[in-house]
């Protein structure tokens, strides 16, 4: 693969997302970064917008498209559709083919995205290194009385996932977690989830949401005794908008980071063990 140009990736329909992929001049030393899109899939605009920065600090960039059609409410992660299952082999096969970095990730994404990406890293905090999640229109809290996805506790649908996060938070809460939201994104817009319980938990727009999910984080590593190493940024004069965020905010620079700072497991054959156990769900999740 030319580190130079990103490169198309077929995937196939309804287990393995397409996928842009910009390799490094520098091989596969440093992890890779996974960057989600929202829940309107600019997929190509992500890539244009994050390749300058990719190339200059030598990191090799995965950029997979959860279609609609496959992958509808995929920023829940766990849906019924599992992205998160997705996800893991996509990177099962990139690792396979010698493309990425066998060690954790660093994992972001851009509204719809963000909710992915810190839902799949609560979930497997071993398989991600630094995570970035910028504008998210809603958050799972570190709350034990509120079921999921808003809070830790199982789904009323019968969903177990309040189990792993409840299990998993202080492995989650142990690396670097950079939050970012534009200071404008303040508009109650259509994508923007809104509800009397949404609101008061977590506020009415996606800086509130932001500032609340911070602090909700913090307080849980200081009741858990731990030190947090969560960044929250705004970036002046940005909207619910990617390319903005990216060209005006610098989110380029917190999506890709020049260094990582992984606290993930960097035994390669873990993976393959939480492949195999996620086709192991998979098959008896009806």
């Amino acid at each position: 693969m030319s580190p130079l140009s990103p490169v198309f990736r077929p995937g196939v329909p309804g287990l393995i997302p397409d996928a842009w992929i910009l390799g490094s001049s520098r091989g596969t030393a440093a992890p890779a970064v996974v960057s989600v899109h929202g829940i309107n899939r600019g997929v190509e605009a992500m890539v244009a917008h994050l390749m300058p920065r990719a190339r200059e600090t030598g990191r090799t960039l995965v950029v997979p498209h959860f279609d609609e059609e496959n992958w509808r409410r995929f920023q829940r992660a766990a849906c019924r559709d599992r992205a998160d299952f997705a996800l893991l082999r996509l990177m099962s096969d990139l690792r396979a083919e010698g493309l990425v970095s066998p060690a954790p990730f660093d994992l972001c994404g851009f509204s719809g995205g963000a909710q992915f990406a810190h839902r799949f890293t609560w979930l497997y905090p071993a398989m991600v290194g630094r995570l970035c999640v910028a504008s998210p229109g809603w958050w799972t809290f570190p709350d034990p009385e509120t079921a999921w996805p808003m809070g830790m506790a199982n789904g009323p649908q019968g969903e177990g996932h309040g189990f792993h996060l409840r299990a998993n938070l202080r492995r989650f809460l142990d690396r670097s977690i950079t939050i970012c939201v534009g200071s404008d994104d303040t508009t109650r817009d259509e994508n923007l989830r809104k509800s009397a319980a949404m609101d008061a938990q977590q506020g009415a727009h996606r800086v509130a949401r932001a500032t609340r999910w911070r602090a909700a984080m913090v307080a849980a590593a200081r009741r858990e005794g731990m030190t947090p190493r969560i960044d929250f940024r705004v970036l002046p004069g940005c909207g619910h908008d990617f390319v903005e965020c990216a060209t005006h905010g610098g989110l380029d620079h917190d999506f890709i980071a020049s260094t990582t700072r992984s606290t993930g497991c960097a035994n390669p054959t873990f993976y393959q063990t939480t492949l195999r156990m996620a086709h192991v769900t998979e098959r008896t999740s009806a």
